[in-house]
């Protein structure tokens, strides 16, 4: 019989916690090898010979060797484990605590889904049509921003069934800029609506609240990005804002219902994350950068897009999308490739010039062509 493909160490120096938690993982992936270890500075012993280390979960507050050196000692040995924090100092912010050596960061108290949904992307970075030297580099490049706090609680507050728009909107409010810019894109002619709001209850339901989590997740996630002005950083968000109102417009016109438009909507604002870490890192500038010479079929940034998508949690769908957005062709026909095949479609219309339209109206299929030469008669 084959060895379970994934193997996971977790690391806690209370026993009663290191147990508890290995039942849970054990009970949501009955399938891996777990090894659990008690002495933090003994990490390595739980390594198996003829398995390779996908993950390794570590909690923060331990004596002789605290959470995050450990981790950074997992990036040193094993740069192509996922690695993964659990803390329950409140006096750090996640952001404080998502160093290079980190990709998740779960605060405590946690749930039994959180686990999973570190358990689950980790599954999910295996299963994206890349190859393994891709995604091991993808593992190993430092300086990969984690979901932002923020974030991570509206997504929390929308999936709960209980929230109300009050309460989201409560969440919302904690970041004026997210605020400002919300409105702005509310009040936007694009949309179509004749009287201005300055309600965020309002501009969230005009805007749909899958859309507002995929705005936040990129404009909020500016901390991440260090080394990128907020001018530029809002210059690419916007671009692929402009690529979601156009996709999620084509969608509706072929026919596609709220949800799916929704969908492709945060594809769109979601496919921006790889180019905001390219520039990050400098690739715009150097060639000399690992995310520059990816040995990927794929569009780089659109790789990085899909990694980042989910490690914060998103389903791999979502990532089949993006990916497909940049060839749709070298990807099944399935619903994934279609709606990549749109974005593709939206992003060759919106960096093309007159000529360049006109050439694109030619080649593509009379349904697709009717509806960007509506667009294209609105513009002129």
């Amino acid at each position: 019989m084959d060895k379970p493909r994934f193997h996971i160490i977790y690391v806690d120096d209370d026993e009663l916690t290191l147990k508890a938690i290995g039942r849970v993982i054990r009970r949501l992936k009955p399938d891996w090898t777990i090894s659990l270890v008690k002495n933090p500075i003994q990490w390595e012993k739980g390594v198996l010979k003829n398995q390779s280390l996908s993950l390794v979960i570590s909690d923060l507050l331990m004596p002789k060797l605290k959470g995050d050196a450990l981790l950074e000692q997992v990036r040193q040995h094993y740069p192509g484990t996922v690695r993964a924090l659990i803390t329950g100092d409140t006096r750090q912010k996640i952001t404080e605590l998502a160093t290079p050596n980190v990709h998740f960061v779960l605060p405590k108290p946690f749930s039994e889904d959180d686990f999973a949904n570190v358990l689950n992307s980790v599954e999910r970075l295996y299963k994206l049509p890349i190859d393994s030297e891709t995604r091991n580099r993808l593992i190993g490049i430092e300086d990969f921003p984690v979901l932002p706090d923020c974030v991570r609680r509206l997504r929390a507050t929308i999936n709960n069934p209980n929230s109300d728009m009050e309460q989201i909107a409560r969440v919302v409010s904690e970041e004026p800029p997210l605020v400002a810019r919300l409105l702005q894109l509310a009040n936007s002619a694009y949309l179509g609506f004749r009287n201005r709001t300055w309600s965020i209850e309002t501009a969230i339901n005009r805007l749909g609240i899958q859309s507002v989590e995929s705005i936040a997740a990129t404009m909020v996630g500016h901390n991440a990005f260090q080394h990128l002005s907020t001018k530029e950083h809002y210059a690419v968000v916007d671009e692929h804002i402009e690529l979601a109102n156009l996709s999620k417009s084509l969608g509706a016109f072929l026919g596609h219902d709220k949800a799916h438009a929704e969908r492709l909507y945060l594809a769109s604002v979601l496919s921006s994350l790889g180019e905001l870490m390219a520039r990050e890192v400098g690739c715009r500038d150097s060639g000399k950068n690992p995310i520059c010479d990816l040995p990927s079929r794929f569009d780089t940034a659109l790789v990085v897009s899909s990694y980042i998508i989910i490690l914060w949690g998103y389903d791999y769908e979502l990532a089949e999308i993006v990916l497909a957005s940049g060839e749709a062709s070298l990807l099944s026909d399935s619903e994934q490739a279609s709606d990549g095949a749109l974005l593709h479609y939206c992003r060759q219309w919106i960096r093309a010039n007159d000529i360049e339209k006109a050439k694109l109206l030619q080649s593509w299929s009379a349904n697709i062509g009717a509806f960007f030469t509506q667009s294209y008669q609105e513009t002129i």
